[in-house]
């Protein structure tokens, strides 16, 4: 069970370092650009690039919650060690797995949707940018704490 447990872990810190990268990636050179669109523009451009973004990260934020939170009930239930690393990895991957639901479902749907008005729109984009960098923060600490699990077994 330990090889499993290796196996694992060195799949989710994969996971979640090509996920963090790739919300750090967004957050510097997506979220700049709409910042400084004409709203117009950025809900015109928002149908055709949003459901792309969206296809694109569905299936990583997926994998980077599946992955870790089966290594850390594996590892709870089968290898003891390493339980307060282990805790702070499941635990980090709720917290940013729940973003979703606390905030990004909606926020995404009203660019969608167009129900923002153009003067609503930079405070929700602000707001956006926020919530992103607090998710990025507990996909981080999720990272660093696989990380650290696989390099001192």
């Amino acid at each position: 069970m330990i090889e499993l447990s290796n196996i694992l872990l060195l799949s989710s810190t994969g996971v979640l370092g090509v996920f963090l990268g790739a919300q750090i990636a967004e957050a510097c050179l997506f979220v700049p650009i709409w910042k400084k669109m004409n709203p117009d523009d950025f809900f015109e451009q928002h149908k055709s690039v949003g459901p792309l973004i969206y296809r694109f990260f569905a299936p990583i934020t997926i994998a980077a919650t599946v992955i870790p939170l089966v290594t850390v009930a594996v590892n709870l239930f089968f290898n003891a060690e390493q339980l307060i690393l282990t805790l702070i990895l499941g635990v980090s991957t709720l917290i940013f797995f729940s973003t979703y639901f606390l905030y990004f479902k909606e926020a995404n749907q009203k660019f969608s949707d167009r129900s923002l008005t153009n003067e609503e729109l930079p405070s929700e984009l602000a707001k956006w940018e926020s919530w992103h960098w607090f998710r990025i923060v507990f996909e981080a600490i999720a990272f660093l704490s696989a990380l650290i699990m696989l390099l001192i077994r």
